[in-house]
C-alpha cells in the first residue's frame, strides 16, 4: 500500500496519527476488497451492489490520500522517512562498491 513500507513499523511507533491512518486505510481496503470477493463469487451485482462498490472504493481512496497527505506535512513522519532512506543509501554504498571474485 504504502512505498515505504520498511519504515511503518518504525513511523507507527513515533507517530500516533500514522498509525491510526494507516489502520483506517488498511480497514478500508480490506473491506472493499472482502465485498468484492463475495460479489465476484455470487457472478453478478445489480446497481445497489455496485454503489455499495464503489462506496467501499471511495472510503479507500479518502483514507489513502489522507495517509499520504499526512505522510507529507507530517515533520516526525517525514523525519522518519528522510532517515530510513539515508541508512539504506549507507548501509547498501559498500556493497554496491565489492567487486566480484576473480
Amino acid at each position: 500500500m504504502h512505498s515505504e513500507n520498511s519504515e511503518s513499523p518504525f513511523r507507527t511507533a513515533i507517530c500516533t496519527d500514522y498509525e491510526k491512518l494507516l489502520f483506517a486505510c488498511q480497514k478500508a481496503l480490506e473491506s472493499w476488497h472482502r465485498r468484492r470477493d463475495e460479489v465476484a463469487s455470487l457472478g453478478f451485482a445489480d446497481k445497489t451492489i455496485s454503489d455499495e462498490l464503489l462506496r467501499l472504493q471511495a472510503a479507500f481512496a479518502r483514507a489513502y490520500s489522507q495517509l499520504e497527505t499526512h505522510d507529507h506535512r507530517c515533520q516526525l513522519c517525514r523525519f522518519v522517512s528522510k532517515i530510513g532512506s539515508r541508512s539504506f543509501s549507507i548501509a547498501s554504498a559498500p556493497a554496491m562498491e565489492k567487486k566480484p571474485f576473480a
